[in-house]
């Protein structure tokens, strides 16, 4: 979610200094083993309209090269050497400041002021990321998922093993996204309830970002996820 947020930003800077040399380009580190698949990359291509040059780094070998074990990160390169770099979400007019510099133009302010953008972290589920997963109990710990029915926790993802198995976490936020995807290809219904009552069904698929939830404003929640079989989730994301 961080790097889809960081998007829309580099978005709006290269299309305001692209004519005066900007060369933007995307490098891609795979966090999970679907994010390896071209077929999956070209199909985020075309959801969220990308059309820099994307380079994908499937072994992690360019960003450490750079010095980057976090993204995304930003790097300003001329003439072969790297003149800015940071690493992590926000900045962006002071990234903007560099390249109106480096270019010798005018900025040009693609923000009137600093973007704003969600801090809370995500809830990763798998083992790789030390998700911690329990039984269900009536005090609810932000990142912590509690389980019911038979669930199988993987490298990378939580996976539905019972004919009915729900998923219960407290969320933060105004939006609330989940990775998923349907580990037989199938499509799965999945139904959504919060604070106990139902409010959403959605058709999981192909592994992507699933926008579950937009509230009117930012508050503390109980989510709990019902499927059956075959659903595997990744991580939660909140804004």
């Amino acid at each position: 979610m961080n790097c889809l947020r960081s998007l829309s930003y580099i978005k709006k800077i290269s299309k305001e200094y692209k004519h005066y040399g900007l060369e933007t380009i995307i490098v891609h580190p795979p966090e999970w083993e679907f994010e390896k698949s071209a077929k999956n990359i070209f199909c985020a291509f075309k959801k969220y309209n990308i059309e820099f040059p994307v380079i994908i780094d499937k072994n992690k070998r360019i960003i450490k090269k750079l010095g980057i074990n976090f993204w995304p990160a930003q790097i300003l390169m001329q003439n072969g050497k790297i003149v800015y770099r940071h690493v992590g979400e926000g900045n962006y007019k002071k990234l903007e400041e560099h390249i109106a510099k480096l270019l010798k133009i005018k900025r040009r302010n693609a923000f009137n002021e600093e973007p704003r953008y969600s801090k809370l972290p995500a809830i990763y589920l798998g083992k790789r990321k030390n998700g911690k997963i329990t039984g269900l109990k009536n005090r609810l710990e932000f990142g912590v998922g509690y389980k019911k029915g038979i669930w199988a926790q993987k490298l990378d993802f939580l996976e539905s093993k019972g004919k009915k198995c729900s998923l219960t976490i407290s969320t933060k936020g105004k939006i609330i996204n989940f990775v998923a995807e349907s580990t037989n290809k199938k499509p799965i219904n999945v139904f959504v309830n919060l604070n106990n009552r139902r409010i959403k069904k959605l058709t999981v698929t192909k592994p992507r970002l699933y926008n579950i939830v937009k509230l009117n404003k930012s508050r503390k929640s109980s989510l709990t996820i019902i499927s059956k079989q075959n659903l595997a989730i990744y991580s939660f994301s909140f804004q």
